[in-house]
């Protein structure tokens, strides 16, 4: 099992105004992997004649989780999130797994889109300076197995 642990280093994650590949870009800086959670929503569908007076579920719509992605301070990366978030549409987002296993051309691969909002976190006089991509993602996740 060991053998396929994905080293958190190894990840690529990158960011487009438009979803072709050639246009993808690696997030200079970004120390952190980040693929929303899904939560769906179970509404109550309770009745008085559901079986046996328990409770019956059925699925509602799915919320996707806000996230935030920690990177190296730099001027271009600030510009860059400014413009996306000054642009007021969601940006794609592209996180690359290495190959693992059997696989022998591509990794598995994860797409989003989400609002980005940069944002500077405070700093101590002796730590590094960060900035925050704070993302708010909208629609689906998708997954591409790796070959």
């Amino acid at each position: 099992m060991a053998e396929n642990v994905i080293a958190g280093d190894l990840v690529d994650i990158e960011w487009s105004a438009d979803d072709t590949d050639e246009n993808y870009a690696v997030i200079k800086g970004c120390k952190t992997v980040g693929i929303p959670e899904e939560s769906p929503e179970y509404r109550d569908r309770t009745s008085l004649d559901s079986p046996g007076r328990t409770r019956e579920y059925g699925v509602g719509l799915t919320e996707v989780s806000e996230l935030t992605l920690s990177c190296f301070y730099s001027t271009e990366l600030y510009e860059q999130a400014l413009a996306f978030k000054t642009s007021g549409v969601p940006v794609f987002f592209r996180v690359k797994l290495p190959k693992i296993g059997d696989q022998a051309t591509s990794g598995d691969v994860f797409k989003y889109k989400a609002f980005v909002n940069p944002s500077m976190p405070s700093v101590d006089q002796d730590g590094d300076l960060m900035m925050d991509l704070k993302l708010r993602p909208t629609g689906l996740i998708t997954w591409t197995k790796g070959a």
